[in-house]
């Protein structure tokens, strides 16, 4: 009626079920499709394409010497979720390895050995494994040393090896041009932050003595106080440059490693120089106490503590230079020599830069003539216990040492300071003797005198500072010993050259020096041994002073100086004529079986022939005496060679 046709009627789920049925046979083909694709590059990420290229040392090789790394060599770049592991074992026994290093480009992995492997076969097991722990990657290698390790470890009593000094030496057969290690900026920012440190610490001592004697009013003009609070935070500065960079030197890092003032503690077992730093941190600090408000140095009240702060921190420059002969008499000196030189140099500074600043009033005049005589007999006492402290530290070595050249520079800038000074002081009281005011004129003539005055003052404190990072001639640590004679051994097969002293040679602590000349570098289970007399009494038991057999390990990998002292040396507890045997190897051998003898006497000086005490050397070893060129006592130096070991 309404013309509309008639309409059959599809049921919906008629029509659903077809679409769906097609949707989803489609996403199965597509996704079969893409998993055929995908199957090959999934295998062969399971299969471990990333297979190693090359080891070293290489499958079944046979060494002479135990390998010193192990190194993995991969055909594909590992990932970053991917970890290498290895794993040694030598004579069924697990050997040390260090974590993986893995290089620039990803493809070479570097595993240390931290000890030398024992004589015989050794497996090696070496693991690719994805960040699941799934194993991408695996295989086993095996190599044979055909040589025993040195030997390092003691047998009765052993001597800590903490107690070595480590110093640097001048190799005396191999240049170290190319091997040795930079340091950073460590060395110039101690130099740097000791120099500012110092000067600051000059400059107020002396500036405060002088008010206090000579210029009460001093504290009453703002220029006073603006110039020691100035050189107030100059010196803190420089104080916290030299502490971080000591610790950074001291603890082998570089200068921001010594930004932690945890580090800094460390410098207490860093001797009398070290804890010097640490109280010259404290006391510098400490003087901002007296610089904020400086008329506190003539306040009655308060005049002792502003006396003993910067007088503290005086004591803490001297206590830089602690070597030598005759230490505790050096640091008296020291501490002497540098509060003169803080009147002295202080002083200057202070009327150069304050006092002289432009014309004033009688009190600028009166300021100026009472420096002019405070500091002749400061200079004088300056000199003096310079030349006292040159003496005591260079002797006669003046020409023949860095650190007495240095001295002698010094000693040029300190004589053209004293002209100087002589030549301004004659001026100064010549001309303001009577004078009741300070002239314009007058002032810029005296300030330009003593501002080169205090200016060549700068270069000398330059100088200081260079020398205290030199070794005297005479700081050997065990200066005034009797050594005995030198024992030398050099060694072809493995290349080292090393000479071993020994001093007093009396029963009780003996002190040790071992200079390695020779290699520059990879030494490894550097040691002496000391074996007792044949026959001598008491050493199967330990005794006060040790036992008889001593192992003391040395703390030389290159060229260098390991100093023990006495008061730490070794023991050896009974006398006669005992047995020194060095061991140690390098890349190239092992040195072994390097024997000598020398002869200890009683603590009274006396020789013991009760008892059989000679030593038979082994016949392996060959010795020879030869006449010491460097020998001051005129001792016979042993040169002894050892059986040659087979090189690599």
């Amino acid at each position: 009626m309404f013309g509309v046709g008639l309409r059959t009627r599809v049921p919906s789920e008629a029509t659903g079920r077809p679409n769906v049925a097609l949707v989803a046979a489609w996403f199965v083909a597509c996704l079969a499709a893409l998993v055929g694709a995908l199957a090959p590059l999934t295998a062969s990420a399971q299969d471990g394409s990333n297979s190693l290229q090359s080891i070293t040392p290489e499958d079944g090789a046979v060494l002479d010497v135990s390998p010193t790394e192990i190194v993995l060599v991969f055909n594909q770049e590992i990932g970053n979720d991917e970890v290498p592991s290895l794993q040694l074992g030598c004579n069924r026994e697990t050997q040390s390895i260090g974590g993986p290093q893995i290089d620039a480009d990803a493809f070479i992995v570097t595993f240390e050995v931290l000890a030398p492997v024992p004589r015989g076969a050794c497996s090696v097991s070496w693991f690719l494994r994805g960040a699941d722990d799934s194993l991408i990657a695996t295989d086993i290698s095996t190599f044979s040393v055909t040589s025993d390790p040195p030997v390092s470890q003691a047998t009765s009593s052993t001597t800590p090896t903490s107690a070595f000094d480590t110093v640097p030496a001048v190799p005396t057969v191999v240049s170290t041009a190319d091997t040795e290690e930079s340091t950073g900026s460590t060395d110039g920012a101690i130099w740097l932050g000791r120099m500012l440190s110092t000067m600051a610490i000059l400059v107020i001592f002396g500036s405060l003595a002088l008010i206090s004697v000579g210029w009460p009013e001093g504290p009453e003009y703002i220029v006073t106080v603006r110039f020691l609070r100035l050189t107030w935070i100059v010196g803190l500065i420089g104080t916290l440059v030299y502490v971080v960079a000591f610790s950074a030197q001291f603890a082998d890092g570089s200068f921001g490693s010594g930004l932690s003032p945890g580090a800094w503690l460390d410098l207490n077992d860093a001797g009398w120089d070290g804890r010097g730093a640490l109280l010259r941190l404290v006391f510098v600090a400490a003087c901002g106490w007296v610089v904020v408000r400086p008329e506190r140095i003539i306040d009655p009240t308060t005049a002792m503590w502003a006396w003993l702060i910067p007088g503290a921190a005086i004591i803490t420059v001297a206590m830089s230079r602690t070597d030598g002969p005759a230490p505790l008499i050096g640091f008296l000196i020291g501490v002497v020599h540098v509060a003169s030189s803080a009147i002295w140099f202080g002083g200057a500074a202070l009327v150069a830069r304050v006092v002289l600043a432009g014309p004033g009033e009688d009190d600028l005049v009166q300021a100026t003539k009472a420096f002019c005589k405070i500091s002749v007999p400061a200079m004088l006492v300056t000199a003096v216990t310079g030349v006292i402290q040159m003496v005591r530290l260079d002797g006669g070595d003046l020409f023949s040492s860095s650190h007495g050249r240095v001295v002698l520079l010094k000693a040029v800038a300190v004589a053209a300071m004293l002209a100087v000074a002589l030549a301004a002081r004659q001026q100064v009281m010549l001309r303001l003797d009577r004078a009741q005011e300070l002239t314009a004129p007058a002032a810029d003539r005296f300030r330009r005198a003593f501002t080169a005055e205090a200016a060549i003052g700068v270069v000398v404190l330059m100088f200081s500072g260079w020398l205290v990072s030199l070794e005297p001639a005479k700081a050997d640590p065990l200066a005034g010993e009797d050594y005995l004679p030198a024992m030398v051994f050099t060694d072809p097969a493995s290349g080292i050259d090393a000479r071993v002293s020994i001093a007093p040679g009396r029963v009780g602590r003996n002190g040790l020096k071992v200079e390695l000349a020779a290699p520059a570098e990879g030494v490894t289970g550097l040691s002496v041994t000391l074996l007792p007399p044949r026959g001598a009494p008491d050493c199967d038991v330990a005794t006060e002073t040790g036992g008889c057999e001593i192992t003391q390990p040395i703390g030389l990998t290159g060229a260098g100086t390991a100093v023990l002292l006495t008061e730490n040396g070794l023991p050896l507890a009974v006398p006669g004529t005992w047995t020194l045997q060095l061991s140690g190897a390098t890349t190239q051998g092992v040195l072994q079986g390097a024997l000598n003898t020398f002869l200890v006497v009683a603590a009274d000086g006396t020789v013991d022939t009760s008892a059989d005490t000679t030593t038979t050397l082994p016949p392996t070893v060959q010795t020879s005496v030869v006449t010491s060129p460097d020998n001051t006592a005129g001792f016979a130096t042993t040169t002894t060679t050892t059986t040659p070991t087979t090189v690599p």
